[in-house]
């Protein structure tokens, strides 16, 4: 009986083994008879892999032929969002039809094993948008349920802690996290076995066989897996347990041609050699063990003919139009901009930008330290050129080649001589007409700098000069809107009568201050207020924070964003010359992962391109992949 939104369900779980026979009849269509198996231990459970690998198969070939699976309420509402995913196009999904199938590779190893694939607020925003308006409490945007401590893990999983009230986003979630399996992966399978993220109202018959896991239409579940967590967690241990190099599956070979039958009915629809590329495809062809036959691609969102099965065509399908390419190896597509140094690299970021000879001008700061080039980045773009760096004593032959390319009809030496010295000066000035902006430190630099590139600005930036990373994603932000970035002493009482003459001079009626109270005071907030200016603060708990602040508040829905990490400063001075002429966003991440909020923000603008600043030493794969913190 459905109850109200607020009913908590319990986990339904048995410790009874799996029975060791399989649904009569049933058989592992698309292999060879495999070896005994190891009976497996699960705390009092003990379970027979194989056995129940074919209780799993028999279920896959009593639904082969349903192109949409599911109750009757089920299909209709799949059937439907099916119907619109077909001819709209401005939903935020693509077309599968953009991509061609390919048997062999339906899912890449890195889309498949990501455990940070998703945050539960994404899933859970996920799941919403999908069912539009649930009708119950079953429903799985509104589902909670209690959940047990359990380790299920075939060696693969971590154990799942259990939690009261949970929803089946949560539950989702933490599966991504324990089994290492992307959430994406569990979304599309539990659409594509019960129709379950478009049914307003699934049944508790539905629930209890939500991944389609050892269920057969034609018995009842083994009550081990009866219900939602436990199809969940069960299912994506054995997804995760079939690419387990010391397991018993092992009859598909990886890189190898594979006989994949069309349909269960063997004898009849037959099937054909498929080259499979990773173990992640092998994982769903254990799991889904037929491959689409033409009829059933000719037509992708509807049927094909009596030999056709609609599985592994459904989850390739649906991870398309809802996530793009499950191929591609990356969360989006990555232009990485990088360099065998610093300096490499800010040429590199250079010649992306301006790949045309005869810019206005190129603005030089100091590779060795980040303060001057923080001021400069934004009126590099201001002025429609790129930032380079150089050493104090020489010039960087990767910069040297570059403003040679570059031809520009001047250069700004940003900074005085304690930072770039005569002889760069004289090396510079033979291949342009150079212009020296540098005051005694560094804060009056920041100051020169904005008089010479600014003759007024709608807003300023105030940032601290004493660290890099707020200036960063400030000196992109301001870039983007044309606007400078004034370097202060953020420890100080209040604001310097040298930084509010030139935000006199430049007739600035809103200051924006990046960074909590702790980098730029509310004492300099409080003296900026009392002269009659706008005062906006854009910070967050950390650096990372502090980035989506000062984006969120500068930047709409972007094609591109920019990343650079917060762990160091060269790579993403040049960047944030770069973004801010691009008018993008950049984020700043940890080496080897992205925080939460960057992500989630990241996602927010609709990025389809991320530009990394700097090599995998600067940020790696983890990054790439936009793998959580």
């Amino acid at each position: 009986m459905l109850v109200a939104s607020s009913l908590v369900l319990p986990a339904q779980a048995s410790e009874n083994p799996v029975a060791s026979a399989a649904t009569a009849g049933a058989s592992t269509p698309s292999a060879p008879s495999a070896p005994s198996a190891p009976t497996l231990g699960d705390g009092d459970d003990t379970v027979d892999e194989l056995a129940l690998h074919e209780a799993h198969i028999a279920q896959q070939a009593a639904t082969a032929a349903e192109p949409i699976p599911g109750d009757a309420v089920a299909r209709q509402a799949a059937a439907k969002r099916a119907e619109l995913d077909a001819v709209i196009v401005d939903d935020g999904f693509a077309a599968a039809a953009v991509a061609p199938f390919y048997a062999g590779n339906l899912i890449s190893g890195a889309n498949f094993n990501n455990g940070s694939a998703m945050t539960e607020a994404e899933i859970q925003a996920f799941l919403k948008r999908m069912v539009g308006t649930c009708a119950t409490s079953s429903c799985l945007a509104n589902l909670k349920m209690n959940t047990p401590t359990r380790t299920w893990s075939f060696g693969t999983c971590a154990t799942y802690r259990g939690g009261t009230a949970e929803s089946a986003a949560r539950i989702i979630y933490k599966v991504q996290r324990a089994c290492n399996l992307s959430a994406k992966v569990i979304l599309v399978t539990l659409q594509k076995e019960q129709s379950l993220l478009t049914d307003p109202a699934p049944t508790a018959g539905v629930l209890r066989k939500a991944m389609g896991y050892g269920c057969p239409d034609t018995a009842a579940c083994d009550s081990t897996y009866y219900g939602f967590f436990n199809q969940v967690f069960a299912a994506a241990r054995q997804l995760t347990w079939y690419g387990n190099p010391g397991g018993s599956f092992t009859w598909l070979k990886v890189g190898q041609p594979n006989h994949i039958l069309f349909h269960p009915d063997s004898a009849r629809c037959g099937g054909s050699s498929v080259t499979i590329r990773n173990a992640a495809t092998a994982a769903l062809y254990y799991y889904t063990p037929y491959q689409p036959n033409s009829a059933a691609l000719a037509n992708l969102y509807g049927t094909g003919d009596a030999c056709s099965s609609y599985g592994n065509r459904n989850f390739w399908r649906m991870y398309n139009d809802w996530f793009g390419d499950p191929r591609v190896s990356t969360a989006i597509p990555i232009t990485r901009m990088s360099g065998e140094d610093r300096f490499a690299t800010a040429a590199a970021i250079s010649k992306r930008s301006y790949p045309n000879p005869g810019v206005p001008v190129v603005y030089i700061a100091s590779g060795l330290d980040f303060a001057d080039a923080l001021a400069a980045a934004p009126a590099a773009a201001h002025q429609g050129g790129p930032l380079l760096l150089t050493t104090k004593w020489t010039v960087p032959s990767a910069t040297l080649a570059e403003l040679k390319r570059l031809a520009p009809r001047q250069i700004v030496i940003s900074g005085g001589g304690g930072a770039i010295g005569g002889a760069v000066a004289s090396a510079l000035a033979a291949i342009a007409p150079t212009v020296r902006v540098g005051g005694a430190d560094r804060f009056e630099t920041s100051r020169l700098l904005a008089d010479h590139a600014f003759d007024s600005a709608a807003a300023a930036y105030l940032a601290t000069g004493h660290d890099f990373p707020d200036g960063l994603s400030a000196g992109a932000a301001a870039g983007a809107l044309d606007v400078p970035v004034v370097l202060v002493d953020g420890r100080a009482g209040q604001l310097d009568a040298a930084t509010f003459a030139t935000l006199g001079a430049l007739n600035v009626p809103e200051v924006r201050i990046a960074g909590g109270t702790s980098v730029v005071s509310a004492g300099i907030a409080s003296s900026l207020t009392a002269a009659s200016l706008v005062v906006k603060r854009y910070g967050g708990a950390d650096r990372y924070a502090t980035s989506v602040a000062l984006n969120r508040a500068a930047f709409g829905m972007r094609a591109n964003v920019f990343m650079a990490t917060g762990a160091l400063f060269p790579d993403a001075l040049s960047g944030a010359a770069a973004a801010g002429a691009a008018g993008d966003p950049l984020y700043l991440a940890r080496p080897n992962c992205v925080p939460s909020p960057v992500r989630s923000a990241l996602m927010a603008h609709g990025a389809t391109s991320l530009t990394l600043l700097g090599g995998p030493g600067a940020l790696n794969d983890g990054v790439a992949y936009l793998r959580l913190c």
